[in-house]
């Protein structure tokens, strides 16, 4: 008997793993291995080194790793199952993983950088909320909400309007996030056939 319902049990982690598996599988193989065309190899240490050697400090350098982000990781829902890490170096990522990159670049910058997300965040154009990750950056007393692709870099404000829900993920809701959300872009992609989504 306990042989039994261990083998049932082992068969449902199966289905549980590899059914957002095949059905995220058609979306990555559509994207181009490798790196964006055009893109150095570049890792996220690499990239805080560089960063220290602008001599930039502040809210200055936030600017710099936040652009440096949004510039690098274009807007992508192929790569659900990549790292932050790995969508960086790639140079592909959607709203969560450019969140976590840009988080732990600015902690290596020695930043207090959190990621956090809402499900109801209100982007010009759009009629419905949507779910969304950024990043909350505390330096000298002050808290600013950062965003890698939707942020006016000359007013510093994001370019949405943050839902009241907003929270930091917590390390349960990551893994969660880790299996929900490719399947929600693969969905999206199949549905729309585009990376971005015409209401951002």
């Amino acid at each position: 008997m306990v042989c039994l319902f261990g083998r049932a049990t082992l068969g449902l982690v199966g289905v549980l793993i590899s059914g957002p598996l095949l059905y995220v599988l058609p979306a990555s193989l559509s994207l181009p291995r490798g790196r964006r065309p055009g893109l150095e190899d570049l890792t996220l240490d690499q990239a805080a080194v560089q960063l220290r050697q602008s001599g930039a400090e502040g809210w200055s350098i936030v600017e710099q790793a936040r652009w440096l982000v949004g510039e690098r990781m274009a807007y992508c829902r192929r790569n659900g199952f990549d790292s932050y890490n790995k969508a960086f170096r790639r140079g592909y990522g959607y709203c969560e993983q450019s969140a976590l990159a840009l988080a732990h670049l600015l902690r290596l910058l020695g930043f207090d950088a959190r990621p956090v997300h809402s499900e109801r965040n209100r982007f010009p154009g759009r009629d419905t909320p949507t779910g969304h990750a950024w990043v909350r950056v505390f330096y000298s007393g002050e808290g600013r909400d950062v965003d890698p692709h939707y942020q006016n870099p000359a007013t510093g404000e994001v370019l949405f309007e943050p839902g009241e829900d907003a929270r930091e993920y917590s390390p349960a809701f990551r893994i969660i996030a880790r299996w929900g959300s490719p399947i929600a872009n693969a969905y999206r992609y199949y549905r729309t056939g585009s990376d971005v989504d015409p209401g951002y």
